[in-house]
């Protein structure tokens, strides 16, 4: 397969999404963040490249991940169906993604993804880093109070998931997480995918979904100032999108 045959370059230094987040955005950064990227046992943080990514070689079509935004309903669909979208990381030189974003988008390739309002969807990471890790409530008030409104991948800004299409200079498609995901994607895919709503967090337990939003209404609501500073290009990503 002609995707398959780049010459690989030698690895890049990693450029994950929790490195650029540290890097872009440190005055955001909970002091959590920083455990994260320089590693902490048993936890493991999102890939750098094409991760949870697929292809369609036929339509010329590429799915980014991100996270927060349906992905894993998405992403299971494509597994499901089978025949249509390849996993990334199935193409031998899909390490080598610098050289692969650029053959995708010299070659014409779509890059898609669903973009959500940040709002809502920092309340959504919030519970899901909370569910995941635990952390004592007077710390996490603490750092919210401080304006430190990041804490893992979940409440990254959604354009460093988008980085190797956007630095790259790709045609991006984006479509709005907004309750009707399975339409949405199918009539922009022409597909009739089985797209359920997996891993919705209100189902977490524990969960902190309320927590989370209590948080956001009270503490960040009456003084948006910082917060719109850290998502604004996630703003007018949603806000250009389907």
């Amino acid at each position: 397969m002609v995707v398959d045959s780049l010459i690989s370059r030698d690895v890049p230094q990693r450029r994950a999404v929790i490195d650029d987040l540290v890097d872009k955005y440190p005055e955001y950064c909970s002091t959590f963040t920083y455990k994260l990227k320089a590693g902490i046992t048993g936890q493991a943080v999102h890939r750098d490249g094409f991760i949870n990514c697929f292809l369609d070689v036929k339509k010329k079509l590429v799915y980014l991940h991100v996270d927060k935004c349906g992905s894993t309903s998405i992403t299971t669909a494509f597994i499901q169906e089978g025949m249509t979208f390849i996993p990334l990381e199935n193409f031998r030189r899909a390490k080598d993604y610098e050289t692969m974003a650029e053959f995708l988008v010299e070659s014409g390739y779509t890059f898609f993804a669903m973009t959500r309002d940040p709002c809502t969807r920092w309340v959504s990471g919030m519970n899901e880093f909370m569910c995941r890790f635990k952390p004592p409530f007077d710390w996490v008030l603490k750092q919210v109070k401080n304006k430190k409104y990041v804490y893992d991948e979940h409440t990254a800004p959604q354009h460093l998931f988008l980085r190797l299409c956007l630095e790259h200079n790709g045609k991006l498609k984006l479509l709005k997480l907004d309750g009707n995901l399975k339409e949405k994607v199918n009539n922009f895919l022409g597909m009739n995918l089985d797209i359920q709503h997996l891993r919705q967090s209100k189902y977490f337990v524990p969960n902190y979904t309320m927590l989370a939003r209590k948080l956001f209404h009270q503490i960040i609501e009456p003084d948006m100032e910082e917060f719109n500073k850290l998502y604004a290009m996630d703003y007018d990503l949603y806000n250009s999108a389907n």
